[in-house]
Parts: C-alpha cells; sequence; structure tokens
C-alpha cells in the first residue's frame, strides 16, 4: 500500500448487499477506508445539509454513489454536490450497473470525475474496489479539508 493513512469515503447505495460487498472488501483487503453510508439521494442531501450546518467538518475525501437511487437520482445528486463551493472540490466516482451511454454523459455533464461500470463478478467488484483504493485514495492528492485549502487561496489572492 502506497499510503496507509485512513481516507474517508462516502457512499450512497440503496443496494445494502452492496455496501456490505464494499465492505467485505475493505476488510478483506485491509484497506485503510474509513466508509460512511447513505442509502438514497434524499438522505445524502440531508447529509450534505447537516455538513453545512456544522461547518464542513469532518468531510469525506472521496463520494461513491450508485446512479440509479430512489427519492432523488444520483445525477441529481452530483448535480447538487456540484453546485457547492466546497464540496465541488471533493471526486466523485460514479459507481453503477448502467453503461448507457446517455448516463455516462450526464453524469460527466454534472461533474462526476469518473464513471465505473460496477462488476457482477464479487471477484471483480473486490479488484475495482482496490484500484478505487491504490488510484483515488493513494495515488491522487486530495483535499482533505477543502475550507482549509479555500482559506490559503483567498490569502494567496489578497
Amino acid at each position: 500500500m502506497i499510503n496507509s493513512e485512513t481516507k474517508k469515503v462516502l457512499y450512497i447505495e440503496d443496494n445494502i448487499a452492496d455496501i456490505r460487498l464494499f465492505e467485505e472488501a475493505i476488510s478483506h483487503q485491509n484497506l485503510a477506508i474509513d466508509l460512511n453510508y447513505v442509502t438514497d439521494g434524499q438522505e445524502m442531501l440531508d447529509y450534505f445539509e447537516r455538513s453545512k450546518q456544522g461547518h464542513y467538518r469532518d468531510l469525506p475525501e472521496l463520494i461513491i454513489t450508485d446512479l440509479n437511487l430512489p427519492k432523488i437520482s444520483g445525477q441529481k445528486v452530483i448535480e447538487v454536490i456540484k453546485a457547492d463551493p466546497v464540496y465541488k472540490r471533493i471526486p466523485i466516482i460514479v459507481f453503477t450497473t448502467s453503461n448507457l451511454s446517455r448516463d455516462i454523459e450526464k453524469c460527466y455533464e454534472y461533474g462526476a470525475n469518473a464513471y465505473m461500470h460496477k462488476p457482477l463478478d464479487i471477484d471483480k467488484v473486490f479488484d475495482t474496489i482496490e484500484l478505487i483504493d491504490k488510484y483515488w485514495l493513494r495515488t491522487c492528492l486530495l483535499i482533505s479539508n477543502p475550507l482549509a485549502e479555500m482559506a490559503v487561496e483567498r490569502v494567496a489572492y489578497e
């Protein structure tokens, strides 16, 4: 593992079996991921509002979302997140069974940073989660506190 520092990930997924599989992959591969999850688009927006009211404390470094969510679609969730000046700095990976070009195009249009097809084979799901960890959480340089980064930018411009 390149960097063993624990990274916070928010997973937006309505299928509890998929959430458990994600947790199993983290445990089985001993990945340093602190996984939180919400199970629908409205729950994500509520999480988002609570975070804003708490002055954006304890933000995830990465958001992974399913596309087909109850109540509010994954595309709408992406659009709302990317409209916020703090949350827009957090990468969003769409992790879904849909491989329709219109879904892919819409997600990128709304600001998704990656679109990954969710494999049906359990071993391939484990491999994909390990790939997400290695690339997004261990190789990419992410902003762990976007507010601190924004404050530094404001000082630099003044």
